[in-house]
């Protein structure tokens, strides 16, 4: 009897400590069927929303009004006034620069005492991903993305074996891509063979996705000055303009790996599916996208469009995290239709082909710190640059000008435009 007593005093005197310290957790999972109220949702991409997550939150949380505010296109610098003017309660954020900002601002929640209460499992999301959310948000974690986008290199196994060049491997990096690429025929006629096949259609998207590659800043923000009359850049400008003159890349939209005439082409994961139907009898494999020279473990493929975030002035943040942790969890990621999951567990395989190379490095992050860097310059500065850089390629490419002088030109006169675009 006494053991009885002394048992039921040492259960209540443990539920009084819990409910004083809040160090244990009676709570119980909701049921989604139990959960009502009215969340307001604010997105940028409507189509986008619809053919995944939209069509399925009402039918998992069948007392949950969704309201969705589309958000009109604007320039990135704009886009955390347009979401605080919207009041939403939950915001799927396109940029990580939106991310940044709206926590800066204290306009997003920090959402990890959610998930330590919930015990949500975030220890098998991409640990990259979650990192870099972490890292944004100063150790707090502020939104959570289900799915990222990435690209791999696919290479035309025959074709590499008829003209005895080496498989591209994983983690080369943009040079040694290109090396491989230059060791393919480039004789004219109908049945020539490209090593690469790109679909930037312009010279300064090429150029921009090498730069940030190898981690060269166009300019130096603080001193405003141009800076791409360096040795790293010279050898960047003359490869790419090397590389068209000898008809090495083809860049003029259509899609020449698919017809068994590049070597190489640099896709997403559902080219795959693409693949399969239109060119059953090829063989190819997929190897990651170059990587950063000088630390093979990251490059720039992993793009995040999706992070999940309760806004700071939600009516209802209790109800959104409910719906931020259904969006992010195991049961979405098995339905995802879309996309890469960032639930690893669920994204192995796709029509039979194994995914690692779009999960296996880490993000690289030179790209995003850079736009954090050059905040001040106006986003019409690029726009002119690119179009100086397009115009002074385009004619050393066809032999009008030595890359040398067009790196010159570039330089005097982008400047030009730096100063000019400062001053507004």
């Amino acid at each position: 009897m006494r053991i009885k007593m002394r048992k039921s005093l040492l259960a209540c005197l443990m539920l009084i400590y819990c409910l004083i310290t809040g160090s244990c957790s009676l709570r119980s999972e909701p049921k989604p069927e139990e959960l009502s109220g009215a969340l307001r949702i604010a997105i940028i991409n409507a189509a986008s929303y619809y053919e995944s997550v939209g069509k399925v939150l009402p039918l998992h949380f069948p007392n949950i009004r969704f309201d969705v505010v589309t958000l009109d296109i604007a320039s990135l610098k704009q886009m955390p006034d347009k979401i605080d003017e919207q009041k939403p309660d939950i915001v799927v954020i396109w940029h990580p620069y939106i991310y940044y900002k709206m926590i800066e601002r204290g306009s997003l929640i920090d959402i990890s005492p959610w998930i330590k209460r919930d015990k949500f499992d975030i220890e098998n999301m991409h640990p990259s991903i979650v990192h870099f959310l972490k890292d944004i948000g100063g150790g707090g974690l502020y939104g959570l993305a289900p799915i990222f986008t990435s690209s791999a290199i696919y290479y035309n196994i025959d074709l590499f074996d008829r003209y005895g060049v080496p498989y591209p491997a994983d983690q080369m990096s943009w040079e040694e891509l290109n090396q491989l690429a230059a060791r393919f025929p480039v004789e004219e006629g109908p049945n020539r063979i490209y090593g690469f096949n790109a679909f930037w259609n312009t010279y300064s998207g090429q150029i921009s996705m090498l730069a940030q590659s190898e981690h060269l800043s166009y300019f130096d923000a603080a001193e405003e000055k141009l800076q791409m009359n360096t040795n790293p850049w010279r050898h960047l400008l003359q490869t790419i303009a090397d590389m068209h003159k000898k008809g090495v890349i083809y860049k003029d939209g259509s899609d020449l790996f698919l017809a068994g005439k590049s070597a190489m082409t640099l896709q997403g994961p559902e080219y795959i599916a693409l693949l399969k139907e239109k060119a059953p009898e090829m063989n190819w494999g997929i190897v990651t996208k170059p990587s950063y020279s000088q630390d093979r473990s990251i490059n720039t493929s992993i793009v995040l469009n999706d992070i999940y975030a309760i806004h700071a002035k939600s009516a209802n943040p209790d109800l959104a995290w409910e719906v931020v942790k259904f969006v992010n969890g195991k049961e979405m990621a098995q339905i995802q239709p879309r996309a890469l999951s960032t639930r690893i567990a669920f994204s192995k395989q796709k029509n039979g082909v194994e995914l690692e190379p779009f999960y296996k490095l880490g993000i690289d992050t030179f790209a995003f710190n850079e736009y954090l860097r050059n905040e001040p310059i106006p986003d019409t500065f690029t726009i002119n640059l690119n179009k100086l850089i397009d115009r002074e390629m385009d004619a050393a490419v066809k032999g009008a000008q030595s890359v040398e002088n067009a790196i010159m030109k570039i330089q005097t006169e982008g400047q030009i435009l730096l100063q000019s675009a400062l001053a507004e």
